[in-house]
């Protein structure tokens, strides 16, 4: 077999890690696992990250990213939603919801781990949305005059509150009505 390079090692290793994150949480993405998985060794590992809990979280935010796509040429409010029902059915269809509502909690007193929620998950999904939402003002379908951040807040908070607190089942039908109800007050 060939040598793989940096950048093939990487990838391997964040693959391997973010499916066992989602298969399992944090418990089944140990070094060994994960350098099993990856055709590494433990010490490649530690090479490029400092710690389990670095690979593994960068690992899961890297798979959990690629767990939607947006139709091309649809509507910004059709998009919008497409978004944030692809969250909930992550959340709600493979352990990645569990797995959100640990690291919020360990975000509270761990620095890395709240930066690489920031970093990894939250802003590349606000960006794709901010972007949405810009493409709907100059389009008409949406008012000129909307704060681009606090609509993005408003649109991905009751997803995060059913989640977070478990007061109300957290189904796609539930954030499909959200966004519509959001979006009602966001027309042109």
């Amino acid at each position: 077999m060939p040598a793989r390079h940096g950048d093939q090692v990487r990838d391997a290793v964040l693959t391997a890690a973010g499916e066992l994150m989602l298969e399992g949480g944090l418990a089944a993405a140990t070094m060994e696992a994960i350098a099993a998985r990856a055709g590494v060794s433990k010490r490649t590992l530690y090479k490029y990250w400092p710690s389990r809990g670095a690979v593994a979280l960068e690992g899961f935010m890297r798979s959990a990213a690629t767990s939607w796509a947006l139709s091309e040429n649809a509507p910004a409010a059709e998009s919008l939603e497409e978004l944030v029902v692809a969250a909930v059915r992550l959340f709600t269809r493979t352990p990645a919801g569990p797995l959100m509502r640990s690291l919020i909690a360990d975000a509270q007193s761990q620095d890395e781990i709240a930066t690489a929620i920031r970093d990894q998950w939250l802003r590349p999904r606000r960006a794709v949305a901010a972007d949405l939402l810009r493409a709907g003002m100059a389009a008409g379908e949406f008012r000129a005059d909307l704060d681009v951040e606090v609509t993005l807040d408003l649109l991905f908070a009751p997803v995060y509150y059913r989640l977070l607190l478990g007061h109300e089942t957290l189904t796609p039908e539930f954030a499909a009505t959200s966004v519509r109800y959001l979006i009602t007050g966001l027309r042109a």
